[in-house]
């Protein structure tokens, strides 16, 4: 099993501190980084890829239960586990399905559970989720070969192999550490990262998740914090968001 990364959001450091230790005595667990308010927390989630946040819920310039509904937004895949000394506030944690609720002080036997109840979720079809991209290896390899731009993408349905035309792409992700490319009404796992589609396409990466087709882009509008979002051309004029990093250059090459 590899690593769950962790990020945490609290805006005391010395109970960042502690939770942190307290993590660090889990050889899979990783926290990867912190921040102590919201615009710090919004500029994190959108440089880091992350399994689980750990919020507290009263932070300066906003509050954790907003900022676990914009993470949910961005990758429901993504565990919350709330970190507060308060617990008015656990329905709703339970409507936006938070993995866990912990109070303060934190007790290291309660994080000792938690982390118990993250490891057993994060092991199970780890081994199943690579047996399908083995078998498309080979071709993946020869195809690498052919061509440095690449004009079709090898993609999984059903344990089908599907060759899917680099055109007819609107946007390509991440989701729970797989890449999948979207076309108008349908999504496919490929084996390739987004850094190799990137690499060798002209797709503008708009934020660590996501890759978009430029030619396929609808809307742009300003959003949260400095953000954009983008609105796909797709059957379900799906919105993509931009980090604040690459705004400017995505204007740049929209003419805006």
């Amino acid at each position: 099993m590899g690593k769950i990364k962790c990020i945490i959001v609290e805006d005391e450091m010395p109970s960042a501190s502690e939770l942190e230790y307290l993590l660090s005595q889990y050889n899979f667990i990783e926290v990867i980084g912190t921040a102590y308010d919201n615009i710090e927390a919004i500029d994190l989630i959108n440089d880091v890829t992350f399994d689980v946040a750990f919020l507290d819920i009263n932070i300066p310039l906003g509050s954790g239960m907003e900022l676990a509904r914009h993470i949910k937004d961005e990758n429901k895949a993504i565990d919350i586990v709330f970190v507060t000394a308060y617990n008015m506030h656990a329905i709703e944690a339970f409507e936006i399905q938070a993995f866990d609720y912990i109070l303060k002080p934190f007790d290291e036997d309660r994080i000792a559970t938690t982390i118990n109840h993250l490891k057993e979720k994060y092991m199970v079809n780890k081994q199943d989720q690579n047996d399908v991209v083995n078998i498309i290896s080979e071709l993946i390899n020869n195809l690498n070969k052919v061509d440095i731009n690449l004009k079709k993408i090898p993609c999984v349905e059903n344990g089908v192999i599907k060759l899917i035309d680099v055109n007819t792409i609107y946007y390509c992700y991440t989701e729970d550490e797989r890449t999948y490319v979207k076309t108008y009404d349908k999504s496919y796992f490929t084996n390739y990262t987004l850094c190799k589609i990137e690499a060798r396409t002209n797709f503008f990466r708009v934020h660590r998740s996501y890759l978009v087709n430029i030619d396929k882009i609808n809307e742009l509008y300003s959003w949260f914090h400095g953000t954009y979002k983008l609105v796909i051309n797709d059957i379900k004029k799906t919105e993509v968001p931009v980090s604040r990093s690459n705004v400017h250059k995505l204007k740049h090459l929209l003419g805006i």
